[in-house]
């Protein structure tokens, strides 16, 4: 059931993630890829701009904005939402996501080991950043959450340097178990 929405917060969010399914099913050959993956970063960072160029910071304004409220999980009682939203703290947040996306992007253009795949994790990693930030649900805050774990171990595993293999194993280790002690604090306020 849709109880609020009008998309563009959704579309700030989640842009990366079909660009990286574009990357990965469509587009071939590294320069096509880099090109592509400006293109994605470009369009989000202009998006993330334009939430927080619209942002309302005047003193009566809604606290919350650009809300995008779905119900999608109604009958197991947890009352939880796929609600996006910003508010003063978040919509800088995810305007600077856009703009380290972007510059992520173009930092990253003389990357040769296994282009396609890096510009994929990359992307992914910018989604679940920027649904971290503009998440308002526990339950979808902590999906993003963890959807940042998988990009961030196989951009340290693979690209990183030095001991990049233990680097991303140490990585993978302490952030399950911060948010395994997360999952236990989100179960007690559900039950709450």
């Amino acid at each position: 059931m849709v109880e609020g929405y009008n998309g563009l917060l959704t579309a700030t969010v989640f842009l990366p993630a079909a660009g990286a399914l574009v990357l990965l099913l469509v587009v071939k050959g590294d320069r096509n890829v880099r090109n592509f993956a400006v293109l994605i970063a470009f369009a989000d960072m202009v998006l993330s701009l334009v939430v927080f160029g619209f942002f309302d910071r005047s003193e009566g304004a809604d606290r919350f904005q650009f809300v995008d409220m779905i119900t999608w999980i109604p009958d197991v009682g947890l009352n939880a939402d796929f609600l996006l939203t910003v508010d003063g703290l978040s919509a800088p947040m995810v305007a600077l996501t856009g703009l380290l996306g972007m510059c992520a992007v173009l930092a990253s253009w003389r990357i040769g080991l296994r282009v396609k795949e890096y510009f994929v994790w990359l992307l992914v990693l910018q989604t679940a950043v920027m649904g971290v930030f503009s998440s308002m649900d526990l339950l979808l805050f902590f999906l993003f959450w963890e959807l940042e774990l998988i990009p961030m171990f196989m951009l340290i595993s693979v690209w990183g340097s030095g001991r990049k293999e233990y680097s991303a194993m140490k990585f993978l280790i302490f952030t399950i178990l911060g948010s395994a002690f997360m999952l236990v604090a989100i179960v007690a306020v559900f039950l709450t």
